[in-house]
């Protein structure tokens, strides 16, 4: 039952980190796609109303998602689709001063973004960092744009896309360093299951993500200034086309190649994130304290039955029946009681017993406190050598020193606490994991 709970605990996690690969590849997809779009433009020469339909599309599912998510996020959604209804309306009807749009979006932003920050907990606020600082590059690139459009700008595209330009070095600059701390922990820690695959993966990523972006931004504002010919322009976007085309495709199939991998490696980031949190690094204090073990509940008890102060046995439901009809009490066996040379059989067995169980003092009956400190209860049960009569702190000392049974010097693999008693059977609900 045990094996079975910690099988359910690692399925749960290993679905968690293959959805993370999900979402990974699935905003690699997306930026493909954009591009997609825009190199079938620079090919056709089509309306510009089929890339904002596309973006349209796509807030549309990012605000389902959020919506179901149950999140605030949900209120910079709905701004992204009215931000290119007023682009269209800008184009096809009439101008209209689209800045001011762009520019109540860095507030919305910066506000959502300090209050998330603030909420959050340490293992979350890196990811909320990382994800409002690429939506302010977005909107500050979507201000300098609509300043153009509305003539107050008058540079040359190649410098009102200067934040883009930007993103694409910072987007190389983070994967990069995200390259190395792979590297540390992966291969100087030396895990069997990772190997260079996973590194030709992340370069691929790379490659996908600034590359690609570099060139076609670079046709895009050759086609926009007009500084080259436009067969030029059609050739070089069909290169790109073909070039993406290839990519998704062999990124697809890399991926699903090295997916355990990265699952293993995602895994590895999750268990240093969750260290880092339980036991922060201080100054002042260069060796942080332990953190206290955590009891989970058992959704159906164990049953034991002790066969002495120090000893316990795993029972199952037929026996606890049959012990449960027995209308007899709980006698510990190494109690004196049961010495043969205490027995005075001149008189009655049963009525010499009785008077050595009441003259028998409480703290000097071994069953009722614990065998390593003697001023507890005991409620513990070492598994799997079944050994117990200890406390839950005496219990605690060996987690942190030994982790072996202080009788049998077997390791411990789990500790069951007693939390209630049925006549002599002893019903454990807690288990704590070593």
């Amino acid at each position: 039952m045990i094996q079975s709970q910690g099988q359910i605990r690692t399925q749960q996690a290993g679905l968690e980190y293959s959805n993370e690969v999900n979402r990974i590849c699935l905003f690699n997809f997306v930026c493909q796609l954009y591009m997609l779009i825009f190199s079938l433009k620079l090919i056709w020469l089509f309306d510009s109303k089929y890339i904002i339909m596309f973006a349209w599309f796509m807030d549309l599912v990012t605000f389902i998602v959020v919506l179901l998510d149950k999140n605030i996020s949900k209120g910079v959604s709905c701004v992204h689709f009215l931000e290119k209804v007023l682009i269209v309306i800008h184009f096809e009807v009439m101008e209209i001063n689209l800045f001011y749009i762009p520019i109540m979006q860095i507030v919305v932003i910066i506000g959502l973004f300090l209050y998330q920050v603030l909420q959050q907990d340490q293992s979350k606020r890196k990811h909320y960092i990382i994800a409002h600082s690429y939506g302010i590059l977005y909107i500050s690139q979507l201000l300098l744009l609509s300043l153009k459009w509305n003539s107050f700008f008058q540079y040359s595209y190649y410098q009102t896309f200067i934040i883009a330009w930007t993103a694409l070095g910072v987007n190389t600059f983070l994967i990069v360093l995200l390259l190395i701390t792979l590297v540390e922990n992966c291969f100087i820690k030396d895990i069997p299951e990772i190997d260079g695959s996973i590194i030709l993966w992340l370069i691929y990523y790379i490659f996908g993500l600034t590359v690609i972006p570099f060139f076609l931004l670079k046709e895009i504002c050759e086609f926009y200034e007009k500084d080259t010919i436009l067969i030029n322009i059609k050739i070089a976007g069909i290169a790109i086309l073909i070039s993406l085309i290839l990519y998704m495709i062999s990124f697809l199939f890399f991926t699903n190649k090295v997916r355990k991998q990265l699952i293993i490696v995602l895994q590895l980031e999750g268990r240093q994130t969750h260290a880092e949190v339980r036991s922060p690094k201080s100054p002042k204090s260069p060796e942080p304290e332990s953190p206290k073990p955590k009891w989970s509940k058992l959704q159906i008890p164990i049953l034991f039955i002790r066969v002495s102060a120090s000893f316990y046995k795993l029972i199952t439901r037929k026996t606890a029946n049959e012990i449960n009809n027995r209308n007899i009490s709980s006698i510990p066996i190494c109690s004196d009681v049961l010495r043969p040379d205490s027995l005075n059989f001149r008189q009655s067995p049963c009525l010499t017993m009785i008077r050595q169980i009441k003259s028998i003092p409480r703290d000097q009956d071994s069953c009722d406190i614990c065998l390593i400190c003697f001023e507890n209860e005991p409620d513990i049960v070492l598994y799997p050598c079944n050994h117990g009569g200890i406390c839950t702190g005496c219990s605690e000392n060996l987690m942190k020193t030994t982790k072996q049974c202080f009788l049998c010097r077997t390791d411990i693999k789990y500790t069951f606490k007693i939390n209630q008693k049925v006549g002599e059977i002893l019903e454990v609900t807690d288990v704590q994991k070593v």
